[in-house]
C-alpha cells in the first residue's frame, strides 16, 4: 500500500468533518445535563422518536451522535498521524536500504580487489617458488659435476698410483735378473773353478785369490738379497699407504654426500608442505565464494517482503561473517608469505653452513683438458 492511497480516505474524512461543524451555542450546556434525555435506549441503541436536536434554554446541546462523531474526527485524525508518522519511518527504511545495497556493492568490489590481490601475491610466490627450485637444481647439478670431477681426480691418481707399482715390480723384477745373472756367473766361475782344480794345486795363490773372489760374490749377493727384502718392505709399505689414501678418500666423499642428501630431503619436505598450504588456500578461497553466491541468493529472494527487509536491516550478522571471512582470508596470506619466509631462510642457513664447512663445492672449476 503506497502513501498516496492511504491519505486519499484521509482528505475525504477531513472534507466531511469540517472544524466546527458541532460547536455549542451558549454558556448553560453544563447546567442543564441534567435535563438532557438521550436519545439511545439502555442498549446503547439509537432511537428515532427522540429529537436529538431538542431546543434548551441556552442553545443546543451535543448529543451522543456527535460527541461520537468528534471522537471519530479525533481517531481519523489520530490515524492520519500514523500514517504520516509510517512514511516517514518507509522513507527512512528505503533510505537505509539503499545505504546497505551501496555498502554491500562497496564490500564486493573490496573483495574482488582483494582477490586479486590474492591472486598476484600466488603467483608471486610461485614464482619466487621456481627461482628458488630453479637455482636448487643448479647447486644440485653444480654439487654432482664437482663430485664427478673428485672422482675421476681420484680415479687419476688411484691410475699413477698402479703405474709407479707397475714400475716397482719391473724394478723388482730387474733385481731378481740381475740376482740370477749373478748366480750363472758364479755357476760358471764354479765350473772353471772345476776345471782349474789341477792347475789350483800348483796355484795356490792364485786359488786364494780366486777364494777371494768368491767370497766378495757372495757378500754381494747376499747385498742384493738384502736389497731385494727392502724392496719388498717399500712395496708393502705403499700399498698400506694406498689403502689408507683411498679409505680416507671413500670417507671424504661420503660425509657431503650423505649431508647433502639429508638437506636435499629437507628441502622437499618444504616444498611439499607449501604446495598443501597452497591447496589449501584454494580450498578457503572456493568456500568462501561459494558461501557468498549463497548469501546473495538469498538477499535476492528476501527483497519481496518488507518485514523481510526490516528483519536483514536490524541484524548485523550477515556483516560479522563476512568480516570473519575477510579475517581467514588475511591469515591464510599471512601463513604462505611466513612459510616462504622460511623457506628462504632455511636455503640461505644451508647456502651459509656450504661456505663454512666446504666452500670448494660452490667454486666455479674449469674443466680439464682432454
Amino acid at each position: 500500500m503506497s502513501v498516496s492511497e492511504d491519505e486519499a480516505p484521509t482528505q475525504d474524512l477531513e472534507f466531511d468533518m469540517w472544524e466546527g461543524q458541532f460547536e455549542f451555542v451558549g454558556d448553560l450546556y453544563n447546567n442543564n445535563q441534567d435535563e438532557e434525555t438521550y436519545s439511545y435506549n439502555g442498549h446503547n441503541v439509537y432511537d428515532e422518536s427522540v429529537d436529538l436536536f431538542k431546543p434548551k434554554r441556552n442553545g443546543l446541546k451535543k448529543s451522543e451522535v456527535q460527541v461520537w462523531c468528534e471522537d471519530l474526527s479525533g481517531h481519523v485524525q489520530m490515524l492520519q498521524q500514523q500514517m504520516s508518522v509510517l512514511a516517514d519511518n518507509q522513507t527512512h527504511n528505503d533510505e537505509r536500504y539503499t545505504r546497505a545495497k551501496q555498502d554491500n556493492a562497496a564490500l564486493q568490489a573490496k573483495i574482488i580487489m582483494l582477490e586479486e590481490q590474492l591472486r598476484d601475491v600466488e603467483l608471486r610466490s610461485e614464482e619466487r617458488l621456481g627461482e628458488e627450485e630453479r637455482r636448487h637444481r643448479e647447486l644440485v647439478a653444480r654439487v654432482d659435476r664437482e663430485k664427478q670431477l673428485q672422482v675421476e681426480n681420484c680415479a687419476i691418481r688411484l691410475q699413477a698410483l698402479e703405474l709407479e707399482n707397475s714400475s716397482l715390480k719391473d724394478e723388482a723384477t730387474r733385481c731378481r735378473n740381475q740376482a740370477e745373472k749373478l748366480r750363472s756367473e758364479k755357476i760358471k766361475i764354479e765350473e772353471q773353478l772345476g776345471v782349474t782344480e789341477g792347475i789350483l794345486l800348483s796355484l795356490k795363490e792364485e786359488i786364494n785369490s780366486l777364494r777371494d773372489q768368491e767370497r766378495k760374490h757372495k757378500e754381494r749377493a747376499e747385498a742384493n738379497q738384502q736389497l731385494v727384502e727392502d724392496l719388498n718392505l717399500e712395496i708393502e709399505r705403499l700399498h698400506g699407504e694406498r689403502n689408507n689414501a683411498l679409505t680416507n678418500l671413500s670417507r671424504t666423499n661420503t660425509e657431503p654426500q650423505t649431508h647433502l642428501q639429508s638437506q636435499l630431503d629437507a628441502l622437499r619436505e618444504d616444498h611439499r608442505s607449501l604446495l598443501e598450504a597452497h591447496e589449501e588456500l584454494q580450498a578457503v578461497m572456493l568456500t568462501k565464494g561459494i558461501e557468498e553466491g549463497r548469501n546473495l541468493l538469498s538477499d535476492s529472494a528476501g527483497t519481496n517482503s518488507l518485514a523481510a527487509e526490516l528483519e536483514a536491516m536490524s541484524q548485523d550478522d550477515h556483516f560479522g561473517e563476512r568480516a570473519r571471512d575477510e579475517l581467514k582470508v588475511r591469515s591464510a596470506l599471512r601463513d604462505a608469505q611466513e612459510v616462504n619466509a622460511k623457506l628462504r631462510t632455511y636455503i640461505d642457513d644451508i647456502l651459509l653452513l656450504i661456505v663454512d664447512n666446504c666452500p670448494r663445492l660452490l667454486e666455479v672449476r674449469n674443466p680439464p683438458a682432454p
